[in-house]
């Protein structure tokens, strides 16, 4: 009789290592290296003739891993889980665990040596290889147990035997990864020192790395690491210890949108639909004398499906009607469409060249005939599946669960992409993503009904789980490690523990603070057709914004007061005070609202009313689904003006 143990394993630390961040692809590149090394894990699993029961690893991706790729598209993103257990036949004969560990840490110091060899060999003294080797040596945490049966709880258990004690890290710290020491390897108080150390790394010509560095930025060797291995990622080549098998690397981008470029993605796809030729073609002109096509890496490339499709589609759109447009002039640095940027010279040193590019994106803006320049904010979108812990215990259950999860996973990038998003990482029930502000309640909508779907055809109903979702709306200069690390209590703790699960939350973030916070169950959320209510009543109080109305939107801090003021007051007599106060800010103009128009006021008013309230998901112990009510939120009214506004605080223009 087959004997049978069960193997789990578990890599970290997850958020040290993906959560800090300075550019959205720091965030990205920390997500796919982690995924990749969960990957050869796997890898080292089945070289052992396990079989991996839970989740079932994506065979597009295992192949490009071993160099078997073809002409498939390669993983772009992450995508495997860093937590799993595998099923062997025979684990007790011959199953060696270690090698599993053994085999993610080589690859891991591949990864390093390959990065290593491209960048530093020969610039480095010898207290950067110190501070490089004890860096790359010490950083993960790998945690594994091996058991008779199945146990929810003892990975967890195995993990607390160990509390890892990271080396001391003397010197100059990391600029990314809090408490690292940066890699000039100086000890005393010595800037001039560490300064010259990266100015001539700078200075040394390889691949990108003026792009890739910017001035006075000092990293630890996981923060260069992840900053620079996608440059060399097709380079890296090991074997598995104790197999014949080999990991590859393979071909990646060497950049990915940055948030700056997410922000203006719909003013720049406006923006060449609109503006005239010469118009673009001056302004292109004068931005590249400032700053490089830091976004061309994505925009130019077509062997990578990343760009912004909004921007994609009016590019091309445009070449095909003027065959003088050239598709490079949308692959400018994100930052160039900002005035306060343009006008900041830590960002930019030549301020007199700074000064020209906002003269041309002025005229660029006038000769479109666009109102404003872009928005500086853009959205983060984490989500989450709900309970599938309850589920996963179950064997009969893990393998429509894994089917389901695949089948989710294998889409999301295309329908964030859809959304003019950029997928930074999908795996199992999880989902991080960028985008533009007007794009991020609506993808997450369709990602929460096609999940949904995925698991409703792959467990026939059997396992009914949900995803919920937290969106972080914040202005472009806002640290993205703090943003992630809200982005998660927003989830876990507002999406999910406050609200029921099955729900998003949301907070916006102005350079000021914390300005709105709201959530809502997907169910009280949506329209019968699945599209987002606050969404469509930003939209259609920002029609009456227009030249004609001078609509103020003063009129939601009023909203607000009033919906705090009198919390239980009837709907109809606070739907009427409402309608009182919105009048009001029209001033001599409110008796140009005819019978209609007024009922549409009516009717909108009453959607502000039932998204402002905050409504809890339970699910009682006789089945089905319940929702209670909790009071009036007024930060809903707030919402709805910053969506409708896209945060340019139209009043103060």
């Amino acid at each position: 009789m087959e004997n049978k143990q069960i193997f789990q394993f578990t890599l970290g630390p997850v958020q040290g290592f993906v959560a800090q961040a300075r550019r959205t692809r720091d965030f990205w590149a920390g997500s796919f290296i982690l995924s990749w090394l969960s990957s050869v894990a796997m890898a080292a699993i089945k070289a052992q003739d396990g079989e991996i029961s839970f989740p079932i690893p994506d065979s597009n991706y295992l192949d490009w891993l071993h160099g078997e790729g073809g002409s498939s598209q390669p993983p772009l993103q992450g995508s495997v889980p860093n937590r799993f257990k595998a099923m062997t036949a025979s684990v007790p004969l011959n199953f060696e665990p270690q090698r599993v560990t053994e085999s993610v840490r080589a690859a891991w110091q591949a990864l390093a040596d390959c990065v290593w060899r491209n960048d530093l060999d020969g610039l480095a003294n010898e207290r950067t290889r110190a501070v490089w080797q004890r860096q790359v040596a010490n950083f993960w945490e790998i945690s594994w147990v091996l058991s008779d049966s199945e146990s929810g709880n003892l990975l967890d258990r195995r993990k607390n035997w160990r509390n890892p004690v990271a080396p001391d890290e003397p010197g100059h710290k990391c600029m990314m990864m809090d408490g690292w020491q940066e890699l000039s390897g100086v000890l005393v108080t010595d800037m001039k020192t560490v300064n010259s150390f990266w100015e001539t790394l700078a200075a040394s010509g390889k691949p990108g790395i003026q792009t890739d560095l910017r001035k006075s930025e000092q990293l630890c060797a996981l923060a260069f690491i992840k900053r620079r291995f996608s440059r060399y990622f097709e380079q890296v080549h090991v074997t598995l210890p104790g197999s014949d098998r080999a990991i590859h690397g393979w071909r990646l981008p060497s950049a990915v949108p940055s948030v700056s470029f997410l922000a203006a993605a719909h003013w720049v796809a406006e923006a060449i639909d609109k503006a005239p030729l010469a118009a673009f073609e001056q302004f292109a002109g004068e931005a590249r004398k400032l700053s490089s096509y830091s976004e061309a890496a994505h925009v130019q490339d077509e062997a990578f499906e990343i760009d912004i499709h909004c921007v994609s589609d009016a590019a091309r759109r445009r070449q095909r009607e003027e065959l003088g447009f050239r598709r490079l002039w949308a692959g400018l640095d994100g930052q160039l469409y900002f005035p306060a940027a343009l006008q900041n010279p830590n960002l930019f040193d030549d301020q007199a060249q700074a000064s020209k590019v906002l003269k041309t994106l002025n005229r660029l803006r006038n000769d479109a005939g666009m109102a404003i320049l872009p928005s500086p904010f853009y959205a983060i979108l984490l989500m989450d599946g709900d309970q599938l812990g309850s589920h996963m215990g179950d064997t009969s259950k893990q393998a429509p669960i894994s089917q389901a999860l695949n089948a989710f996973t294998a889409e999301a990038g295309e329908l964030v992409r859809e959304h003019n998003g950029f997928l930074v990482y999908a795996g199992g029930d999880d989902v991080l993503a960028l985008l533009p502000l007007e794009d991020a309640l609506p993808a997450a909508a369709a990602l929460q009904a096609f999940y949904k779907r995925c698991f409703q055809k792959h467990t026939a109903g059997r396992v009914p789980s949900t995803l919920s979702g937290a969106i972080e709306f914040v202005h472009i200069r806002t640290p993205l490690t703090r943003v992630l690390q809200d982005a998660h209590q927003l989830l876990d703790e507002v999406a999910k523990d406050e609200t029921g699960r099955d729900a998003v939350a949301v907070r916006v973030w102005k350079p000021s603070g914390l300005a709105a916070q709201w959530s809502m169950p997907w169910n009280k959320a949506l329209d019968a057709d699945g599209k987002v209510h606050i969404c469509q009543l930003a939209a259609q109080f920002a029609s009456q914004q227009g030249e004609e109305a001078h609509f103020s939107s003063k009129f939601f801090f009023r909203a607000k007061q009033v919906i705090e003021g009198f919390p239980d007051m009837p709907d109809e007599a606070l739907q009427k005070l409402l309608q009182a106060e919105y009048l009001h800010s029209f001033g001599s103009r409110a008796h140009k609202l005819d019978a209609s128009a007024q009922q549409s006021l009516l009717d909108s008013l009453h959607q502000l009313i039932e998204q402002s309230r905050r409504w809890k998901r339970t699910l009682p112990a006789d089945g089905g689904t319940a929702f209670t009510n909790h009071g009036l939120n007024p930060d809903a009214a707030l919402l709805v003006r910053f969506l409708a506004d896209k945060g340019m605080e139209r009043d103060s223009q």
